[in-house]
């Protein structure tokens, strides 16, 4: 079991890197765009962790011999979200709280998730998020791929 939890680990950070560079390019092409004022367009950054859990779970199938169990995949889209969303929270707060201050009053005056707020529970919000995506897409991936014969054809 513990070689499982390398290779957890391994395609969870790996892949969840991949999505953080992804999402990084992503804010910053739609910034120079001047689009980030549009929710949808804002959001759809998640787009990147959705196509990395499934990256790393098909990656994880094909060098996996024999059935890919069920909660190893969950643990990669957990990951994969977390590590994601993580180092791109701390990207945004970074660019609006150093970089780009002028950001920071801008991200103050629009309404995300319902409300204003800071730059720094804006990066808590983007975590979770992510997180919530990230695991909701392995759940979902793990019910087509998991054929370790758990489930029972009655």
């Amino acid at each position: 079991m513990a070689k499982n939890t390398i290779a957890i680990e391994k395609y969870g950070i790996r892949f969840g890197l991949i999505a953080a560079v992804a999402m990084f390019g992503y804010f910053l092409l739609i910034n120079v765009l001047n689009l980030q004022n549009v929710e949808v367009i804002r959001f759809a950054s998640n787009i990147f962790i959705i196509g990395a859990v499934i990256w790393a779970i098909y990656s994880l199938k094909t060098n996996t011999q024999g059935p890919v169990p069920y909660l190893p995949g969950l643990g990669i889209g957990f990951l994969v979200g977390l590590i994601g969303s993580v180092l791109y929270a701390i990207f945004i707060y970074v660019y609006a709280k150093f970089l780009n201050p002028d950001y920071a009053a801008i991200l103050e005056t629009q309404d995300y998730y319902g409300s204003v707020m800071s730059p720094m529970m804006l990066a808590g919000a983007i975590t979770i998020l992510g997180t919530a995506v990230g695991t909701m897409t392995g759940y979902i991936l793990m019910m087509a791929f998991d054929n370790s014969g758990a489930r029972t054809a009655e």
